[in-house]
């Protein structure tokens, strides 16, 4: 049963907002006021902007449409606030500085080596983009090729003393504190490609080259990466470590530790978890996004549905298996519709259940074949994620079993593209656990006299939880005149194609949270930036 109409229909609901929103371009139109308004001015405070610097993830780095480029590295989170630092420099009759970032030096950046699996190859697949079929008038997400793998492996050849930013992609908490994560040895399972770029070489972690540069006030944004990184992957954690609050906490602590005590006169701010899972990657697509006719649903519940629930209700009546989980298991579909099938791995394995009843000759040995696929299996329900990637499956046959199961439909979806209520229930405890960590050692360590001899109170913070619901919530949101949208959608939208991270218009409206912080805590008053002088999402290119 392939019902291959299941993805066009799934994609098209995903992106009909997208021809709705293009409408808005006749709106936006440049203020001839903002256009020609005096540069901006601010001070200090007490802190001290002689020379700022910045760690953190692919947000500080400056990752956009799903990889790290030239154009989206020249607006990342740290260039945007360190831009408008600048301006208070003139105030305080200081020389301008230039923020020095590790140029990529890539058009495309890289994301993977596309279907042959081979990178440096043509078909490498780069950064994200919006794009309109010729042939179907379709408009999707496409992956600009050749992508730029090399890029990637090559080493920043200028001064690394001189930088400014040590922000890298790919990153967990532990790469930060770890000799490893630059090499020598690239098989060792800290090593980061976007760090060995930095080219410390197994000398000194990334910690240690930032604060070898000896900035006067630092960011600092620890810890979102690995929440990011492992909802991205469905919470599967064959491909991405789940995040332990404590644990991370204890890490963070030591890092910020570290930091606060490298210079006895620095000053910085660092940033808490976001609510990650309001971002958009995890919410286009709905739980019950399976639209089925009549004959469909009829033949899934006779083919499907009666043998899987058969099998439940004999173990729930052999008191096998409790009779609240057969009835949550229990698969249905109607005209319409319908749930998502998927695995859940935090339920009852029903493998060696139905071994048993093989045994008892309750059960076929074919039937139990049959079931194997299924053993961790359910339906959907409101309170699950599929995540953004599951679309590149959704709907379609999966191939490589006889009969060709519908992804979602008649085979569940693997555990990469769905986070189950339960995994979300264990991120949230998490990422409060180390929030709750980050604001305790943050207050510790602005009290403790010993550290801060030359005064007290050197850290400040931006909490970021909620920040993206209020965001969503409250869109569109308006920025001195220009519309702001909490989507993708050209022109307005604010995130990049990945649905992940911003784009520079995203980017500066997250910097504007930590200036408000900075000047908050330190008394200074550097100005936010103007959202409406960064890009957004571009139109849809053609595709042929």
């Amino acid at each position: 049963m392939k019902m291959k109409t299941i993805k066009q229909l799934t994609f098209i609901a995903i992106f009909s907002f997208i021809a709705l929103s293009c409408e808005q371009e006749s709106i936006m139109k440049i203020d001839p006021t903002a256009a020609s308004a005096p540069t901006p001015s601010g001070t200090a405070g007490t802190a001290d902007f002689t020379k700022f610097s910045a760690i953190g993830g692919s947000y500080v780095a400056g990752f956009t449409d799903g990889t790290l480029y030239t154009n989206g590295q020249k607006n990342s989170l740290a260039a945007i606030i360190a831009n408008q630092i600048n301006y208070t420099r003139s105030a305080d009759a200081q020389a301008t500085y230039t923020f020095n970032q590790p140029d990529i030096n890539s058009e495309n950046g890289y994301i993977n080596a596309g279907t042959d699996g081979i990178p440096g190859s043509p078909d490498d697949n780069g950064r994200m983009y919006l794009g309109t079929s010729a042939s179907t008038g379709e408009t999707g997400l496409y992956f600009k090729q050749p992508g730029d793998a090399a890029a990637m492996q090559t080493p920043y050849a200028g001064d690394k003393i001189a930088l400014n930013n040590f922000a890298f992609g790919n990153s967990v908490l532990g790469h930060y504190v770890s000799t490893e994560t630059g090499g020598p040895n690239s098989a060792h399972p800290l090593f980061n490609n976007f760090y060995a770029r930095f080219g410390a070489g197994g000398s000194a972690s990334p910690l240690t080259q930032f604060l070898g540069t000896a900035p006067s006030f630092w960011m600092a944004w620890l810890g979102a990466s690995d929440f990011v990184g492992y909802a991205a992957k469905g919470g599967d954690v064959a491909q991405a470590p789940k995040p332990d609050g404590a644990t991370l906490s204890v890490i963070w602590g030591q890092a910020l530790t570290a930091m606060i005590s490298s210079n006895q006169v620095a000053k910085g701010i660092v940033g808490t978890v976001p609510d990650i899972l309001a971002l958009p990657y995890f919410n286009f697509i709905v739980s019950n996004a399976i639209p089925l006719d009549a004959a469909n649903a009829a033949a899934l519940n006779a083919q499907l549905g009666a043998g899987f629930n058969g099998s439940l209700n004999g173990l729930a009546g052999a008191a096998m298996l409790s009779a609240a989980e057969a009835a949550q298991r229990q698969l249905t579909w109607s005209a319409g519709q319908n749930y998502i099938l998927i695995n859940d791995e935090s339920l009852t394995d029903l493998g060696p259940l139905w071994d048993v009843l093989v045994g008892a000759a309750q059960m076929s040995a074919a039937q139990r074949a049959g079931l194997e696929p299924y053993r961790f299996a359910r339906q959907a329900t409101d309170n699950d994620k599929a995540v953004l990637a599951a679309q590149g499956v959704l709907g379609l046959p999966n191939t490589a079993i006889p009969g060709d199961p519908t992804w979602g439909v008649s085979w569940p979806l693997s555990d990469e593209h769905v986070l189950t209520a339960t995994e979300l229930v264990e991120f949230e405890t998490a990422r409060a656990t180390l929030n709750a960590g980050i604001k305790a050692k943050v207050k510790e360590l602005n009290e403790n006299v010993v550290i801060n001899s030359a005064g007290l109170n050197r850290l400040a913070m931006v909490d970021l939880d909620g920040t993206y619901a209020a965001w969503a919530t409250n869109s569109p949101l308006s920025d001195n005149g220009v519309v702001v949208t909490y989507d993708f959608a050209p022109p307005t939208g604010m995130w990049s194609f990945d649905a992940v991270h911003p784009n520079a218009r995203g980017y500066a409206l997250l910097a504007n949270k930590w200036i408000e912080a900075i000047n908050a805590h330190f008394g200074s008053s550097i100005p936010k930036a103007q959202v409406g002088w960064y890009p957004g999402p571009a139109l849809p290119e053609a595709v042929n």
